[in-house]
């Protein structure tokens, strides 16, 4: 099969955004509920929020399968450390090593900057992808509720993998 990762511009942010909210929709509808999903989706992975990320310097990337974009991950620097915003992969393509190949295109990136740590915020109810990141040294170091609009609140652990 053959793969790549490909840095998403203005040009590739509609088909990055419609990835993007079919991805989140599905996997945390049985987490957060549709409503809050569809909510999230819309404030963060709409073209005009892709947009604005991109406007202010945030790195989104697509990840091809067969010339297919299967997944995703989002970020950005914040200080001495890299902030993964993002990394999705759609349900059809999990177990296959996709997440990793995105994870080591953010690991290469941070450490050519020499950057000391990538971190994250994940869902305190979203225990497989919390397990995942344990299995790829992320350790958790605070937890935060943070309130997103409409009555919304993103209850997340952060965590951080030092390099």
């Amino acid at each position: 099969m053959a793969w790549e990762i490909k840095t998403v511009d203005y040009d590739l942010a509609f088909s990055t955004s419609n990835l993007a909210c079919s991805i989140f929709i599905d996997y945390f509808k049985d987490i957060i509920g549709l409503d809050q999903a569809t909510y999230m989706a819309d404030k963060f992975l709409s073209l005009n929020a892709i947009n604005l990320e991109l406007a202010q310097n945030t790195i989104f990337k697509l990840f091809y399968l067969n010339n297919e974009a299967v997944g995703f991950s989002e970020y950005k620097i914040i200080n001495d450390r890299i902030f993964l915003s993002k990394l999705y992969v759609h349900k059809d393509y999990r177990g296959q090593r996709i997440a990793s190949f995105l994870l080591d295109d953010v690991v290469k990136y941070a450490k050519n900057l020499n950057k000391r740590a990538i971190f994250l915020t994940v869902n305190k109810h979203n225990l497989p992808t919390i397990n995942i990141y344990k299995h790829w040294n992320f350790k958790i170091i605070d937890a935060v509720k943070t309130p997103i609009g409409n009555g919304y609140i993103m209850d997340d652990y952060i965590m951080e993998k030092t390099l």
